[in-house]
């Protein structure tokens, strides 16, 4: 919504619910209808975005007479299509969670794809039914280059959530109809997938209804980030097996956006050449990754390579391209149809600009034929990767950590705020980073634990060398060891063929993170007690040890005293381990960084109207306890930019506890407002001298817990000019360096 000069919300840019609104549109409408084009520039009862979409509809001569939208697929074209979009099955679980009840009374709920096309449609028989009336139904097209002005096809066309409301739409059929529309992104490139609408008789158009289809369409791009994260495990985990069979060739793996996720020590020439060349190596190995220049080759002795149905299967194919400048095994990844990767092996002596020494890769010999003894030999051998920042893009808000990865997202600059408390966790951090000795973190879930790991790894000398994170509260009891120290073949029921380096061989040279070290069982707290003692460790079936180079960093959210005291925690394991502590402060005792951290993540927020926070919704950020700390705290702010209907979150959306803080609380406003009187009384009193000197100190405090003068005047609900006319008031000197001017 547009604010008007006076501060106050020009009434053209509210939602046209009420009838009289719907009348003057009508109006404007049949005045362009008559007029043409050169009418849209005087009208000031139709929202800027809807005479924008009009003037499109009017330039590419779409009827506004006609009767309903193309049909443009048949069952069969349909159903091929549903079947080719892979997020369809993820929007339905969205939609079942949070579209029940009497959510969709009087509505429907459909979905399109990124050509506006209709793949489905749910709710209620009396809307399906009118709707149908005019096409609105699976198989029809409502782009706007179709059918004019109307919620999933502007949403398309903005690529931002919309609400078309009656009289807005292009053509005269839709408008006895409301369409709230917001697109679903992928998570990993950002491009728009599709359009969830909800749409029902204008009547029922409500300026909240735009709130629920963007908290649906949020809650299914969370499905698709935490999809995502399983994709990349499942390359990350092919990766791993790649490296240990082949520890001497240079190897890439490569999401289907075409950027580097991780890579072997042999491939550090290769990704360095890659990384100069930007744009084009993307490009590049995002057709490497998705075969779209190299058909697929069937590996010897598998007639099912090349199936399409097969889930998380990997297909190997032959591949040059001038950036690698030799020929390479393609191992192409795919989650049931869709692409979602590679690892790319050249064998060794290639990068170097040699010829094949062998054909292990290529040819007849391919990965999946080598001889037993050679698989043997492979597993046996210990693997290093490492990962080039320059060419790393790490997933949005990657739910699940890497498994054997070693893909670092965050420094130490990561811990974002400016609490004094926080100072002193970066300067330590930064001496444990000195070190090998190790690390133990304390604190409660959300406070950044493994931000702080990270850094720790990133400004050490072991940077370059793997990071790699183990949730081991996650960990199915029964294979922790097997997990952590690797088995050899046959070690148990289900073991893998080849058997399987553990958590600590992955990170040999590097750094293991142990996150919720708490929840080991007895039985593995005992074998790593061992380890730390003695650098050994022992995979489950071996006899024989293996020398590992690890640096330990451990977390856990627990009270230590009484984990050990329950017996949940060996004392002698903690005492291993706590000879560097570092305690992270709870988000409640951090002040001012609430505010901070709510703003840093609101700018990281895309596709969404929101730009700011009310004065009171500051002040609720600031007074609660959030005892989910920062993850809570970003989880919320991305739910309220979503429902946010313009660029100023307020008070109304905040969940129940935020607003009962603030309305518990007096106004930050009501605590600074008392400088307005002093016109009106006695300078020379000595009550209000008192009263000066104590508002002297308030406002010095407000100051200087903001970055700027206006973020200080912003934060109490006043202009930045008000605020300094009253520190002149009250005898400060306006600016950052505020002083006694009396």
């Amino acid at each position: 919504m547009t604010t008007g000069t006076g501060g106050g919300m020009r009434l053209h840019e509210m939602l046209p619910v009420e009838r009289s609104a719907q009348r003057s549109l009508t109006a404007a409408w049949q005045r362009v209808m008559r007029d043409g084009a050169q009418a849209l520039e005087q009208l000031d009862t139709v929202r800027t975005p809807v005479k924008a979409s009009w003037a499109r509809a009017l330039q590419r001569g779409i009827h506004p007479s006609l009767p309903r939208a193309p049909f443009q697929l048949d069952d069969r074209s349909l159903a091929a299509l549903r079947d080719d979009v892979d997020w369809l099955p993820h929007a339905d679980l969205a939609v079942r969670a949070h579209a029940g009840g009497s959510a969709l009374e009087g509505h429907i709920l459909a979905l399109f794809d990124a050509n506006a096309r209709m793949l489905a449609a749910t709710g209620d028989p009396k809307a399906l039914e009118g709707l149908a009336d005019i096409n609105f139904r699976p198989g029809a097209l409502w782009s706007e280059e179709a059918v004019g002005t109307n919620g999933p096809g502007t949403a398309l066309a903005l690529a931002r959530a919309v609400h078309i409301v009656g009289a807005e739409h292009f053509c005269e059929r839709w408008q006895g109809w409301h369409c709230a529309a917001a697109p679903i992104r992928d998570p990993l490139t950002q491009e728009v997938l599709g359009v969830l609408d909800l749409s029902g008789l204008r009547e029922r158009a409500h300026p909240h209804t735009l709130s629920l289809v963007s908290a649906i369409a949020v809650a299914l791009e969370q499905r698709l980030v935490a999809r995502e994260s399983e994709r990349r495990v499942t390359l990350l985990r092919r990766f791993g097996a790649l490296v240990g069979q082949y520890p001497g060739d240079a190897i890439l793996v490569v999401d289907r956006a075409g950027e580097i996720i991780a890579s072997s020590s042999p491939a550090e020439r290769l990704v360095r050449r890659l990384a100069a060349s930007g744009r084009d190596a993307t490009d590049a190995l995002r057709r490497i990754s998705t075969e779209s220049d190299v058909a697929p080759r069937a590996p010897t002795g598998s007639s099912r390579a090349g199936s399409r149905e097969l889930p998380s299967q990997s297909v190997v194919r032959d591949a040059t391209h001038p950036l690698l400048g030799v020929m390479a095994a393609v191992h192409a990844m795919r989650d049931g149809r869709t692409p979602i990767g590679a690892c790319v092996v050249l064998p060794a002596g290639q990068t170097r600009g040699q010829r094949p020494a062998d054909t292990r890769h290529t040819g007849s010999r391919t990965p999946y034929t080598e001889s037993r003894a050679e698989s043997r030999a492979a597993a046996d051998t210990p693997s290093r990767t490492t990962t080039n920042p320059a060419v790393h893009t790490a997933l949005v808000s990657s739910l699940v950590p890497p498994r054997g990865a070693s893909a670092v997202r965050y420094t130490m600059d990561a811990l974002f705020g400016r609490a004094a408390v926080l100072d002193d966790v970066r300067r330590f951090a930064r001496a444990c980073a000195r070190t090998d000795l190790p690390v133990l973190l304390l604190g409660e879930s959300g406070t950044g634990k493994e931000v702080v790991a990270q850094g720790i790894h990133a400004a050490s000398p072991r940077a370059q060398a793997p990071f790699v994170a183990v949730n081991c509260a996650a960990l199915p009891r029964e294979l922790v060891e097997s997990e952590l120290f690797g088995h050899v073949a046959g070690a148990f029921s289900g073991a893998r063929r080849d058997g399987a380096i553990g958590k600590f061989e992955a990170a040999d040279g590097g750094t293991l993170f142990l996150d919720e070290i708490g929840e080991l069982p007895p039985a593995a707290q005992a074998a790593l007690l061992r380890v730390l003692q003695e650098g050994e460790i022992t995979r489950l079936g071996a006899t024989a040890g293996r020398r590992v180079d690890v640096r330990i960093i451990a977390a856990t959210n627990r009270d230590v005293t009484n984990a050990i005291a329950s017996g949940t925690l060996r004392d002698d394991l903690y005492h291993r381990l706590n000879v560097l502590t570092i305690a992270l402060p709870p988000l409640r005792t951090r002040h001012g960084d609430a505010v901070l951290l709510a703003e840093h993540f609101l700018a990281q927020t895309h596709g969404t109207l929101a730009r700011e926070f009310s004065p009171r919704v500051r002040a609720a950020f600031e007074r609660y306890r959030w005892p989910g700390n920062v993850r809570e705290l970003e989880n919320l702010v991305k739910r309220l930019a979503a429902l946010a209907e313009g660029p100023t979150i307020t008070e109304e959306l905040l969940p129940a506890a935020l607003r009962e803080v603030v309305d518990a609380a007096p106004s930050a406003a009501a605590d600074f407002i008392e400088a307005s009187a002093f016109d009106t009384l006695d300078d020379t009193s000595a009550a209000v001298e008192s009263h000066r000197q104590a508002l002297r100190a308030r406002y010095a405090t407000l100051i200087a817990g903001h970055a700027t003068m206006s973020d200080a005047a912003k934060s109490i609900g006043i202009t930045r000019s008000t605020l300094y006319r009253r520190l002149q008031r009250i005898g400060l000197a306006p600016g950052r360096g505020v002083r006694d001017s009396s």
